[in-house]
């Protein structure tokens, strides 16, 4: 027997920071349709304007899909509407816009965190970047 899992973006509870316009999240926020451990894994991820996210890598294969906003991946500008997909250890880092980003992370689990060069670490056990 399958499961299905049915939810409103905007009703994903938070497991990251929290919502953009209620206190103080200088790193964003995150909120989760599905099982942060087990999956499915769709986090809805807000990033503020002028964060940037270091060279790093992930376990999981993942595609990201931008609701608002944008960011710039080298010198690829990504806004509301595109689809970026990245296999698992793909190194990637982005410069989010000034007006924050707003995306879809979908990937069948949660996957590890590893900037380059370093140590893979739980992005929810230590400060999360996505």
């Amino acid at each position: 027997m399958g499961r299905a899992i049915i939810m409103h973006i905007d009703e994903a509870p938070w497991v990251r920071g929290g919502p953009r316009n209620e206190g103080d999240h200088p790193e964003g926020g995150g909120q989760l349709v599905g099982d942060l451990e087990t999956g499915p894994w769709v986090h809805i991820n807000w990033l503020p304007g002028g964060l940037v996210a270091p060279r790093h890598s992930h376990d999981h294969d993942e595609v990201m899909y931008i609701l608002d906003g944008g960011f710039s991946m080298g010198k690829r500008r990504c806004g509301a509407g595109t689809v970026v997909y990245l296999e698992a250890h793909t190194q990637y880092g982005f410069e989010v816009w000034e007006e924050g980003v707003r995306f879809l992370n979908i990937r069948s689990g949660r996957a590890d965190y590893r900037e380059a060069g370093g140590d893979s670490v739980n992005p929810y056990s230590t400060p999360s970047h996505d």
